[in-house]
């Protein structure tokens, strides 16, 4: 009777005991998992994520993430500054003002460079100088492409507040694009994929200014970073392991969607990003890139430098330390 007794027990142990086993395994997997909150931007600076969307938002095997697209930074800054989002897609001038403004923030990768041109649809106007004493309207006061506006025009010798008009009356680049097509705007700073809209719809449209040359002539650098992707410290501190899968998992989404544009398109209007008709064609111009917060320091720090010294409160009055650069 003992020795029977002994058998069963043995052989429950040798059934139970790998199920009990695996089941500890599961749950420790379980426990592991990380759902993060991202926001990204309706526009160009959105368009990186694309493969995310395509894959569901499953960054590995214990990593996904919950994407929300919002229409503009003001709400993204908000629900950063509150702790209700882990990671974040921002031009780099407002993250630079979060952290400025104690908001606990680092950048951990630039996404996208510059993208700006000045474009006109009027005949007379074939060079810099033909610039003088004309209205130049631009999608939004302290934007970026307000700021990179001011400061190359007074490079190239004009009085930004004298001898040029900056018109601010259409906001959305859109609906700028929209009338520079129409003929009833003649000249404009606009970003991609605007610039394409333009240039293929309106044979009357012509670059006067690619402002990223003008850039790399005045500074000696390349490009300017326009896009960042900002993560919580919070987020690094309890998933201090899970940074670098989020990161890699970024870069291959912006190589994807470079390398498949039409594909990358259909999901980037799913999201309500952008019209897949309008970024298809334009992906290619966007400037999307991927290049960690350390690697692309010189030229986030001379592009910070240079609006400091234009406008120091569009950086949020200090230039960031080099704490804000996070190290991964």
């Amino acid at each position: 009777m003992k020795k029977g007794l002994f058998v069963f027990i043995v052989l429950i142990s040798v059934v139970l005991l790998p199920l009990s086993s695996q089941a500890a395994r599961e749950a420790q997997l379980a426990a592991e998992k990380v759902e993060l909150k991202m926001a990204v931007m309706q526009g160009p600076s959105g368009f990186g994520v694309a493969q995310l969307f395509a894959n569901e938002g499953k960054i590995a095997n214990n990593i996904s993430a919950d994407i929300s697209v919002y229409p503009s930074p003001n709400e993204v800054i908000a629900r950063l500054a509150n702790g209700e989002l882990d990671v974040a897609f921002l031009p780099t001038n407002v993250a630079a003002n979060l952290y400025s403004k104690g908001v606990k923030v680092k950048i951990a990768a630039v996404t996208g460079d510059g993208m700006l041109m000045f474009l006109t649809t009027d005949d007379s106007i074939t060079q810099i100088t033909d610039l003088n004493n004309r209205k130049i309207h631009i999608p939004g006061s302290g934007s970026t492409p307000d700021q990179l506006t001011r400061i190359l025009i007074s490079a190239l010798g004009f009085d930004w507040q004298e001898d040029v008009e900056l018109d601010y009356s259409i906001a959305a680049p859109a609906q700028l694009a929209q009338m520079m097509i129409a003929n009833r705007v003649d000249l404009a700073v606009m970003p991609e994929p605007f610039v394409t809209m333009v240039l293929s719809s309106n044979k009357k449209a012509t670059q006067l200014i690619d402002v990223q040359a003008l850039w790399a002539a005045l500074t000696g650098v390349e490009n300017y970073p326009m896009t960042v992707v900002v993560i919580s410290d919070a987020f690094v501190a309890k998933n201090p392991d899970k940074v670098a899968p989020l990161m890699d998992a970024i870069k291959e989404s912006i190589s994807w969607t470079v390398a498949n544009p039409d594909k990358a398109s259909q999901y980037i209007e799913r999201e309500g990003i952008m019209k897949a008709e309008m970024a298809a064609p334009a992906i290619g111009r966007c400037n999307l890139v991927f290049r960690k917060a350390k690697e692309g320091f010189l030229a986030m720090d001379i592009y910070l430098k240079v609006l400091q010294g234009f406008d120091y409160t569009s950086i949020g009055g200090a230039l960031p330390d080099e704490s804000f650069y996070l190290d991964y």
